[in-house]
């Protein structure tokens, strides 16, 4: 039974930050984004209000320039002429001077420092080491989005990659896209798609994730986490570097070359196509080493591992017939 995890309201308490920023102050996006827990998250913070918050005063949230952010639902001479109204003073756009108007004093619990600091905890659980030999099944797991829940696949195969049975999970979606924090999105997907297959003996002595192992800024990707939560050896394959050195250029195909972060090795880039590299991780009781080779004893004609072609194909074609 894997261990419980605890997804927070990020979205929630975004919202009630906004509501929090008194008429005729503003804050900004970092300010927002540093509440949250994490001023990495501003990306977040700026995408989601332009898209959802009409029915909040989002504008009261400008850049740390002083200038008026975006929204969908108004143009940036509204935003600033709602600005006006409430005392604001704004010239060519921009809140002057931004310090006069500036607040920063929020009530918040600060959700993403609680969830960083439960992937630290999950980092330290992790255990680096090669993959146990006789590996006989290997699944892969991999999602996709509709508008209205998540789907998450699971596709068992044998050791050369031929598929032996799939399970399809649909979940509602309670965490949105947060770099770093992708675990908290997918892995409800995962963790029910590995119990229903498990309860139908489709277990796996290995499963691949779409995601990042340790090469991750924190050693703790999704496939560090699903496996950490599970027990059991998880590999990450990443479509693209998260984060980390590594120089592609003029690899061949069949060829890996290490990536690393803060002068350890996390994974290691793979050419598998022309003009297409994965990136492997080791998740957890696997290393980079043996990940690598079993990644490699697993590719066909697709750039992807079997297990996980199959599952990317299957959650494709789940979302397109949704």
């Amino acid at each position: 039974m894997a261990e419980r995890l605890e997804i927070p309201d990020v979205e929630g308490a975004l919202r009630d930050l906004v509501l929090q920023i008194p008429r005729g102050r503003v804050t900004t996006y970092k300010a927002l984004a540093e509440a949250l827990g994490d001023p990495g998250a501003v990306r977040f913070v700026a995408s989601w209000l332009a898209a959802h918050a009409a029915d909040l005063p989002a504008h009261r949230v400008v850049h740390a320039s002083g200038a008026v952010g975006k929204a969908e639902f108004a143009g940036p001479e509204e935003l600033a002429e709602r600005l006006r109204r409430e005392g604001v003073r704004v010239e060519g756009l921009k809140v002057t001077p931004l310090i006069r108007y500036f607040t920063a004093d929020f009530r918040t619990d600060r959700p993403l420092e609680r969830l960083r600091r439960e992937q630290e905890e999950i980092a330290r659980r992790a255990e680096i080491r090669p993959l146990p030999g006789g590996i006989e099944r290997v699944a892969g797991v991999d999602a996709a989005y509709t508008d209205a829940e998540g789907i998450g696949i699971y596709v068992l195969c044998d050791k050369g990659g031929e598929p032996v049975d799939y399970v399809e999970v649909r979940r509602e979606i309670r965490f949105p896209y947060i770099p770093t924090y992708l675990s908290y999105r997918e892995l409800p997907l995962y963790l029910a798609a590995v119990e229903e297959a498990e309860a139908k003996g489709l277990s796996a002595d290995v499963v691949l994730v779409d995601g990042n192992g340790i090469l991750h800024p924190r050693r703790v990707g999704i496939a560090t986490h699903l496996g950490v939560l599970l027990g059991r050896p998880t590999v990450g394959v990443a479509k693209k570097l998260l984060c980390g050195e590594v120089n592609t250029e003029g690899m061949a195909i069949g060829e890996w070359r290490p990536v690393v972060l803060e002068g350890e090795t996390v994974g290691a880039a793979m050419r598998t196509a022309r003009n297409r590299t994965i990136f492997i991780s080791p998740g957890h009781l696997a290393d980079v080493p043996s990940a690598v080779d079993l990644v490699a004893s697993l590719l066909r004609d697709s750039p992807l591992p079997e297990p996980l072609r199959w599952a990317h194909e299957l959650a494709t074609e789940s979302r397109a017939g949704a």
